[in-house]
């Protein structure tokens, strides 16, 4: 999806405007620069997507003044900001907690404010995948919007979960395309 909105192409047969994007890879750095390799053989990387790969404490106010300016410094406001995980955004950070919770919201609030455009969050389910996403429900209330992403076996699809201005429930399958990229 970051690609798509960086290249400006669709995406599941949807409209995308181009705009920046700034993935922070706070889970699963290891395997990025394997992803990144496959994406150059299947066409590239456009030049508007950045990767940050640093540790990042966004309720601290320095990390999180840290993160906005290594964004705006990269000259990458005004798009998409992707934090991957919320977890890993927020390290010891109580999921259950309201004012944990609280404080990891309020921290993507100052990304959306000082950088401007869309902040994006990956999370995970709990050990109950059909009771949505794991953690304090001021979570899902924050949300303007969710996507839901579901995997049995080699099966994936992704919903829309949540649409604060359109349509819940709107599923879309698909499958990773692998790229054999040797030993």
């Amino acid at each position: 999806m970051a690609i798509s909105v960086a290249k400006g192409a669709d995406w599941f047969g949807y409209r995308v405007k181009s705009c920046s994007v700034t993935y922070v890879c706070l889970e699963g750095e290891a395997g990025l620069s394997v992803r990144l390799a496959a994406y150059r053989t299947k066409g590239g990387i456009p030049t508007g997507i950045k990767f940050i790969d640093q540790p990042a404490n966004l309720p601290d106010t320095k990390d999180l003044r840290d993160l906005v300016t290594a964004i705006k410094t990269n000259g990458m406001g005004g798009g998409i900001v992707i934090i991957d995980t919320l977890n890993r955004a927020a390290p010891g950070m109580d999921e259950n907690s309201s004012v944990d919770m609280g404080h990891a919201i309020n921290a993507c609030k100052v990304i959306q404010q000082e950088v401007g455009g869309l902040v994006l969050l990956v999370h995970h389910s709990g050990k109950d995948a059909t009771k949505g996403m794991r953690g304090h429900s001021s979570l899902h209330a924050a949300l303007d919007a969710a996507i839901e992403v579901k995997r049995s076996d080699d099966d994936r699809e992704w919903s829309v979960a949540k649409a604060k201005d359109g349509a819940d429930g709107k599923s879309h399958p698909f499958m990773l395309d692998v790229v054999n990229m040797g030993e």
